[in-house]
Parts: C-alpha cells; sequence; structure tokens
C-alpha cells in the first residue's frame, strides 16, 4: 500500500474510532433510522449526533436522505460490518472480552 492510500485509509479508520459512531454504524446495520432514532437510541444530543454524522459522511461511510422534515441515514458500504465481525474476535480472543 503506497502512502497517500495508507493516508486515506487512516482517514477512514478515524472517522470510525468513536463510540458513537460505531454505534451508529452498528444500528444502521439493522437499516435505515432517522436522526431522531438514532439519537435517542444511542443516548447523545441532537447537536452531538449531528457532528458524528458530519464525520462518517465526510468518509462517505453513512448516507443522508430528506424526506420532507425527517432526515433518513443508512450505511453507504455494508462491507464495513466485516470490520465489525473482526474486531468482535479480535476483543474476545486476544482482549478476552466476554459480551
Amino acid at each position: 500500500m503506497v502512502q497517500e492510500v495508507r493516508n486515506i485509509a487512516a482517514d477512514v479508520l478515524k472517522a470510525m474510532a468513536h463510540p458513537i459512531r460505531l454505534g451508529v454504524i452498528e444500528v444502521l446495520a439493522n437499516g435505515e433510522r432517522t436522526v431522531t432514532e438514532l439519537y435517542s437510541e444511542l443516548g447523545c444530543s441532537q447537536s452531538m449526533m449531528s457532528q458524528q454524522l458530519k464525520i462518517l459522511c465526510q468518509q462517505k461511510l453513512v448516507a443522508i436522505r430528506k424526506d420532507g422534515t425527517q432526515k433518513y441515514c443508512s450505511l453507504c458500504n455494508r462491507d464495513f460490518l466485516k470490520l465489525f465481525d473482526c474486531m468482535h474476535t479480535h476483543l474476545r480472543q486476544f482482549l478476552n472480552f466476554q459480551d
């Protein structure tokens, strides 16, 4: 991997490196949600959710569409969910995490 690609990949991984952003991706794995549903389910404020969604959208991890007054969020690339499987395996096998 060349340096430029590593830098871009690092930016994408940094976009995921926050508990709320990880939660957004996990929730959206089950389908589209409104912004209101996301911040209610993840227990954060609307402004915090907006900040986190902006970061995820900048890296094309999440897409937002507007329908009337509602904003609906969905995953851009479901392949990123494979990272969650790898992470869960790592947490259990190497860090002795029990879910």
